[in-house]
């Protein structure tokens, strides 16, 4: 973004907060761009003495803009912690919400004890089986992302995703030929979930810490999908990875905090565990393709950073399934050539 055309932006951010908000923010309002994240969202943070705010700019105000507010109420509305959205105006692309700090998941987790990252976890698991049975619930009643199936289809653009941007760009390498057969049976297992309310980026860095509490942020893409996707977003996350142990652990406490609420049917735990590494697999291809997307087609290079551990992850669980050797094939012969 030119100079220029931030200080429109902070300007605008500025003189909405003001019309939105007159009693907390007025002429002496500052405002100062937060670091991007991978979209091309702008998020600007709003001073005015002890008043805080953020506005989010994303000129064009497409689908994702009406989706963050849309999606936003809602979870507000269930008793999840999301940002309150105290405005916006379509026109300008703005949106103006509470500003949940600077902390995200991930900055909590860098030098904590094992007994704070044990807590941190849990706080989200239980945060996650909330999404899974009280939201989920609401959105069933009131028909909520019902025309957002997150289904067969989607799955397989995840992984033509990865075909394209991670083995194609990344590191153009020829697939073995059962690698798409492969991969449709994985979708179609996948699809066969039941469907929840689904964050689809649930991961460290969407993820707030705010006076001890946890906070969810980036929910604009929520479909209706798979819980187990959000479970190894978080779990199977290549920017904070989860030693194995403590990775088991809370997928056994995730199940049992799913269970009273009949979330499961009539699941048996071993059939669950081998459904989050099928689901594993899916999200951690979908995260090398953005990494390898925005490192290399976008220029934040700091994305590239996370793809060692991205494909580490997405071979355990390959190795783990023992399902989809042309996939492993490819990550084997991509991580030689590394």
């Amino acid at each position: 973004m030119t100079d220029d055309r931030l200080r429109k932006v902070l300007e605008g951010a500025t003189q909405l907060a003001r019309r939105l908000s007159p009693d907390r923010f007025g002429p002496a309002t500052s405002a100062l761009a937060i670091a991007e994240g991978g979209s091309d969202r702008l998020f600007i943070r709003l001073v005015d003495g002890g008043e805080t705010a953020v506005a989010l700019s994303q000129p064009g105000a497409g689908w994702e803009f009406d989706s963050y507010v849309a999606v936003g109420r809602f979870l507000l509305g269930c008793g999840i912690g999301v940002p309150e959205i105290y405005g916006f105006d379509h026109e300008a692309g703005v949106i103006l919400m509470e500003d949940l700090g600077e902390t995200h998941l991930e900055d909590a987790l860098h030098g904590a004890t094992p007994a704070e990252i044990r807590s941190l976890y849990e706080g989200a698991v239980e945060l996650l089986v909330l999404l899974q049975t009280r939201v989920t619930a609401e959105m069933n009643r009131s028909g909520f992302l019902a025309e957002r199936p997150f289904d067969e289809a989607k799955l397989l653009g995840e992984t033509d995703y990865f075909l394209a941007e991670f083995v194609g760009n990344y590191r153009p390498t020829a697939v073995p030929a059962s690698f798409d057969a492969e991969r449709r049976r994985l979708a179609e297992r996948l699809a066969a979930e039941p469907l929840v309310f689904m964050h689809r980026d649930f991961q460290c860095r969407n993820i707030m810490v705010k006076d001890g509490r946890l906070r969810l942020v980036d929910f604009q893409t929520a479909h209706r999908g798979p819980g187990l996707y959000d479970a190894a977003s978080l779990l199977k996350d290549p920017y904070h990875p989860v030693p194995r142990a403590l990775r088991e652990e809370m997928l056994e406490d995730y199940y049992r905090r799913l269970e009273p609420h009949g979330a499961l049917g009539h699941t048996e735990f071993e059939t669950f565990r081998e459904t989050f590494i099928l689901a594993g697999i899916q999200r951690d291809m979908q995260a090398l393709a953005a990494f390898a997307k925005l490192g290399l087609r976008r220029g934040k290079a700091r994305f590239l950073e996370s793809i060692p551990s991205g494909l580490e992850l997405l071979e355990e669980g390959l190795r783990d399934a023992g399902l989809f050797p042309g996939i492993l094939e490819t990550v084997i012969r991509i991580k030689a050539r590394s």
